[in-house]
């Protein structure tokens, strides 16, 4: 089998199929961004916790799968892209184990079905939220404060691709009018001390009668930046690239009030009324046709008479 015939898109073969399809078309306006939790062939524990902690915080928002799997995305990244294209998720978190790359984490985004940047990353220490003892209560939807610390996040090119590959990893792109503080409830800080180091914490803020209080409720993790793999400029443009929305065309004979209800004119062709469809009138049956006869004679004669 060519390569063409391998990248041929299937077609549809049912209404619900073309409708599926049509869902995971290109949009203008784009939902929520979707992550999926990946575990590669063998894992640590410490590893899984995290990568469950952080499918918690994300909720409705990601996808998890639990079986273990032959990848290696550095390497061959053709099936991490066909699970991202099937749960349809532009975002992963791969985690695995191995002798020469233990408690091993990459977090990437895919781009136009294949994957746009990457970055591996070593778990030097973890500290789940069982181990802070703290009750997590977390609202649905609740978009997260992300705070980076860190001078190198300002100049160091790296870190600034680190800095909006962590934006859009936690960002949920839920459409929000109006943030409030009040609304606030979950704070997401990222250290980076040096150029190799970086330190992810998770906090919530409660409302005391005392005034406002910040709490550490984990995970906490410490990281050691091993290997990245970053767009090359004319791609990342390409993925940052937003179409001009479409005009809307111009509605004829519609008009609206002060009030604002919506008012037209509609034209109807005249009718010929040579066609009209009457009302049939019944022919009279011979038994009616003599009792009209005598009743037209009685008639006459009441008339002779009255004469």
């Amino acid at each position: 089998m060519s390569d063409q015939e391998e990248t041929t898109p299937r077609g549809a073969k049912t209404h619900k199929g073309k409708r599926i399809l049509e869902s995971r078309e290109p949009k203008l306006v784009e939902g929520p961004k979707q992550t999926l939790f990946i575990r590669g062939p063998k894992t640590s524990l410490s590893v899984r916790q995290l990568a469950h902690e952080w499918h918690l915080i994300k909720r409705d928002f990601s996808t998890t799968y639990n079986k273990n799997h032959e990848i290696q995305p550095f390497e061959d990244s053709k099936q991490l892209e066909t699970f991202c294209e099937r749960s349809q998720c532009s975002m992963f978190c791969f985690v695995s184990n191995s002798k020469k790359r233990p408690d091993n984490l990459i977090i990437g985004r895919t781009f136009d079905k294949k994957i746009l940047d990457m970055v591996e990353l070593h778990l030097k220490e973890f500290k789940s939220q069982e181990e802070f003892g703290t009750s997590v209560e977390i609202p649905m939807h609740a978009r997260p404060l992300i705070i980076f610390n860190g001078d190198v996040f300002g100049f160091n090119p790296n870190h600034m691709k680190l800095h909006n590959l962590f934006t859009d990893f936690f960002y949920e792109n839920v459409p929000i009018q109006d943030i409030k503080s009040q609304e606030i409830h979950l704070i997401i800080s990222i250290t980076a001390t040096n150029d190799t180091s970086l330190a992810i914490t998770i906090l919530q803020k409660q409302n005391h009668e005392d005034g406002i209080k910040i709490q550490e409720i984990g995970p906490r993790s410490i990281f050691e930046i091993r290997r990245t793999k970053w767009a090359d400029d004319e791609l990342f443009k390409k993925a940052c690239r937003q179409p001009k929305p479409k005009a809307k065309p111009h509605e004829k004979n519609i008009v609206y009030d002060e009030v604002g209800d919506k008012r037209g004119k509609v034209f109807v062709q005249q009718q010929d009324l040579s066609t009209l469809a009457l009302k049939k009138r019944k022919k009279l049956r011979k038994g009616d046709q003599k009792l009209k006869a005598r009743i037209e004679s009685q008639e006459q004669n009441v008339d002779v008479n009255e004469e």
